[in-house]
């Protein structure tokens, strides 16, 4: 399955020079890295991070960074983006007299 790309940012390697890192954000407001970080680590829940997407969530890369593209339209507005990459879920209190049971 293919998401279409909303924006893109390279990101040089701290330890190799000659290496570049893609960080890709989609219309779904989802977000990708081709870097180890992301690759090879996946918390018990599914999600993922590295520090390029963090650098995303907190509005910082367009300083870190060494590239980037647009591919949103000019007229589009921009969307409240989430920080934990679309695995948002609603916290639910219980109503006064009802357990909480944890998932």
């Amino acid at each position: 399955m293919k998401k279409p790309i909303s924006q893109v940012w390279t990101f040089d390697s701290d330890s190799n020079p000659d290496i570049d890192y893609e960080t890709l954000r989609y219309t779904d407001r989802s977000m990708s890295c081709n870097c180890p970080g992301w690759t090879r680590r996946v918390a018990a829940d599914g999600s993922r991070s590295c520090k390029h997407t963090r650098a995303v969530d907190m509005g910082t890369a367009d300083q870190q960074s060494t590239a980037t593209h647009s591919y949103e339209p000019a007229n589009r507005k921009p969307q409240p983006q989430p920080h934990n990459h679309g695995q948002t879920k609603p916290i639910e209190t219980p109503k006064l007299g009802q357990r909480r049971f944890a998932v």
